[in-house]
């Protein structure tokens, strides 16, 4: 997808943070209404989830769905360091920490890349140390 002169860097940058305020409020009304109706959630591969694609699949999974199996949805604390935007592109670089349903706490590092057009977001993608969360959920035991 080219760059798209409809969504600038500070329209972008507003959209995202919308979103993030809508994902930290578990608000699947807000998040549906601000994803397009393609709109796609790409999760690192490894992690064996996703991915979520089509409007629908990505909200319900972002909602809880995908990390609620591993983590008590009512811990969860995302915190957002920087919002980086150019044109239709954003990137939110955040912490997410939380209760590990088996037992433990959780702390990662994530960088999640949002593309963005006509107003809405249309593409997700996440980076996360993998291997740190997989060994966390119990998911590997290397």
């Amino acid at each position: 997808m080219g760059y798209n002169e409809a969504m600038d860097t500070e329209a972008t940058r507003q959209l995202v943070q919308r979103f993030l305020e809508a994902r930290a409020a578990n608000d699947a009304g807000a998040m549906t209404a601000l994803l397009s109706e393609d709109a796609s959630w790409y999760p690192p591969p490894s992690m064996g989830i996703g991915p979520f694609e089509g409007r629908d699949a990505a909200v319900a999974a972002l909602a809880g769905g995908a990390i609620g199996k591993v983590l008590d949805v009512d811990t969860i604390e995302r915190t957002l360091h920087k919002i980086i935007a150019d044109g239709d592109t954003a990137v939110a670089l955040q912490r997410v920490t939380g209760k590990i349903r088996k037992g433990g706490d959780y702390r990662n590092e994530y960088a999640w890349v949002y593309t963005c057009q006509d107003g809405k977001i249309t593409r997700l993608d996440e980076y996360a140390d993998s291997l740190y969360a997989a060994r966390a959920f119990g998911l590997v035991t290397s």
